[in-house]
């Protein structure tokens, strides 16, 4: 801008432009802080994943033709978890079809199980939510402290444990079983898994809580509810599989 041949005038535009300029940054910084990563914006995400996860379930549990979709459900969402993983944007949409296709393995594999076993699923959902809520409790209490030591030792364990189900997987293949859930440890097994899903919990509200004391970008909150609900249904089957193991025996 070319200055103005009253001098008056040129003492009077820096100070101007300036106070324009900053008038204009202090809304973009209010517009920005506005659009950060926040505990109750994830919490408003995470209600509504798993209203779409159990409107899926829903489904499949009443239709029965919806129930045949069950195995090719778990590769989709399996194939749609690996891609919102590790995709280097959040992607809103992969996040709320896994729900939705999720949901209906959920209601799918309830179904059968309660079928074989009546009143299984009722509580496996109480078991879930109650250790779900003990696992909170020690974690806004401070009763489990996440700092590296435990995310390193959990890591290792999920690490393990996901090896420990590839192998358990192939030897039921060869053996025409379901590997050493069908031996008389099968109830040990399945105890780990639940506790290793239950304090994996931990790990998601810490995720969570740095998200946001962080200021991550609010796009952020996606990932954080997706990683819950993960977390929440893997539970939910360890559970629901310790269940079926006690009340068989």
């Amino acid at each position: 801008m070319s200055n103005s041949h009253n001098p008056v005038m040129n003492r009077m535009l820096p100070a101007t432009i300036e106070k324009a300029q900053a008038e204009y940054d202090a809304q973009f910084d209010s517009i920005v802080s506005s659009q950060k990563m926040t505990i109750g914006g994830t919490a408003i995400k995470i209600a509504g994943l798993f209203t779409l996860l159990l409107a899926g379930a829903f489904v499949a549990w009443n239709v029965p033709a919806v129930q045949g979709l069950m195995l090719p459900s778990v590769f989709v969402a399996f194939g749609l978890a690996m891609w919102i993983t590790f995709s280097k944007k959040v992607r809103p949409g992969a996040v709320i079809a896994y729900a939705v296709i999720e949901g209906i393995f959920i209601g799918a594999i309830s179904f059968f199980f309660e079928r074989a076993y009546p009143g299984i699923v009722m509580n496996a959902v109480i078991g879930t939510l109650t250790t779900a809520g003990a696992m909170f409790t020690a974690y806004s209490m401070g009763w489990v402290k996440v700092n590296a030591r435990f995310t390193r030792v959990m890591t290792f364990a999920l690490i393990g444990y996901a090896g420990f189900a590839v192998v358990n997987l192939l030897v039921g293949m060869f053996t025409n079983s379901a590997g050493v859930y069908s031996s008389q440890f099968a109830w040990l097994a399945g105890l780990v898994g639940v506790g290793l899903a239950a304090f994996t919990l931990n790990l998601d509200f810490e995720d969570i809580s740095q998200g946001a004391a962080q200021g991550l970008p609010r796009e952020y909150e996606w990932k954080a509810a997706f990683g819950l609900l993960v977390t929440m249904v893997w539970l939910y089957l360890e559970i629901l599989r310790l269940l079926s193991i006690f009340n068989r025996d």
